[in-house]
């Protein structure tokens, strides 16, 4: 199969063509002119006559025809400034019309083709970006929303100097709580905010098999009253990896896997070498997701049914998924409700 071409008509070779078009076509009419002149109406033309003829109808058919081809050429590029100006404006659903083109031997018919279509494609994604940033403004409004309350009322309340002991140091345990939670939050935004950015993970050479053991170390400390049983399957594996970024990736997905499982936890932990790539497979006997949630647990603020009960705040494997995608891999899960889930991820080496 013939590689197909980028462009299919130039347009360097379009302004080549229109030059000799032009030439032709006038010098054609030029010497029909003198033609008429000499042998139909029997007029003596002159070299020189015949070198003005000859210059006149070129310079009168030559100026036409380049006021058509400059009128052809100036109305896409007049659309596409208008179109760039709307987009500048905030109007990201403005397109530039492109004619169908059904030729499949190449991508565009020419470089204002091709303009047109990535300028389209960059309105495609302002617009994409637009209704991001929107709508997580909206949650993020919404998750600052209760913590913020919370803070102001127990605050109002504790101003009460008729409260007993006992009612005081309960609400200062709900301020701490709300405090700490408004915290995480913010931590969660400045993370997410710092991996969509362009970021550069700092890599170096990681045992990685160390690493998530240390992780499941932090992991069993945390949640230490629950019985945790774990099945750790792997050689001594190495990967070229930020240590930092891939530690936060094995300890949230660690902390979820607890979080969401009853006080009886058994987790798997398979590490592969497998080609040019690791793949790390963790596994829970938690209360799984339906398929709805699995379609979107990676957005953010996106929460499963009893998230918010765990004080989750739909930002972390939102994280997960950047921090992964920033370090070349992907992130996989396949979870059944009441059965556990298994995440995979999969990083180069």
């Amino acid at each position: 199969m013939d590689k197909q071409k980028e462009l299919q008509f130039p347009l360097r070779n379009y302004f080549v063509f229109m030059f000799c078009s032009v030439l032709v076509t006038t010098s054609i009419i030029a010497l029909m002119t003198v033609f008429v002149l000499k042998h139909w109406l029997h007029v003596e033309v002159s070299f020189q006559s015949w070198l003005l003829i000859f210059s006149f109808v070129i310079i009168v058919v030559g100026s036409l025809a380049m006021w058509y081809g400059s009128v052809h050429l100036t109305r896409p590029i007049s659309e596409l400034n208008e179109s760039v100006k709307a987009i500048s404006r905030g109007d990201f659903n403005r397109k530039i019309p492109r004619k169908p083109y059904p030729n499949d031997t190449a991508k565009y018919h020419n470089e204002l083709d091709q303009l047109s279509q990535h300028v389209n494609q960059m309105a495609e994604d302002l617009k994409r970006t637009d209704e991001h940033r929107s709508a997580f403004i909206a949650n993020l409004s919404h998750e600052l929303k209760t913590p913020i309350a919370s803070l102001v009322g127990v605050s109002d309340l504790l101003a009460d100097e008729k409260l007993d002991e006992t009612t005081r140091k309960e609400l200062t345990t709900i301020l701490q709580s709300e405090s700490l939670r408004l915290s995480r939050l913010c931590d969660g935004i400045v993370t997410l905010t710092k991996m969509e950015r362009d970021f550069e993970p700092k890599k170096k050479s990681v045992h990685l098999d160390e690493q998530i053991r240390h992780a499941v170390i932090l992991i069993t400390e945390k949640w230490k009253q629950k019985e945790i049983d774990l099945t750790f399957t792997s050689q001594p594996i190495h990967c070229v990896t930020d240590p930092d970024l891939s530690m936060q990736v094995w300890t949230n997905l660690l902390d979820n896997a607890v979080k969401y499982s009853g006080d009886s936890v058994h987790l798997t932990i398979d590490i592969q070498d497998v080609d040019d790539a690791i793949r790390v497979t963790i596994a829970d006997n938690g209360i799984g997701m339906s398929e709805e949630d699995q379609r979107h647990i990676f957005e953010q603020f996106y929460q499963v049914e009893g998230s918010h009960v765990q004080e989750g705040n739909g930002l972390g494997l939102a994280i997960v998924k950047t921090i992964v995608e920033r370090l070349g891999g992907t992130i996989t899960v396949e979870s059944e409700l009441g059965k556990g889930s298994v995440f995979q991820v999969v990083l180069p080496k």
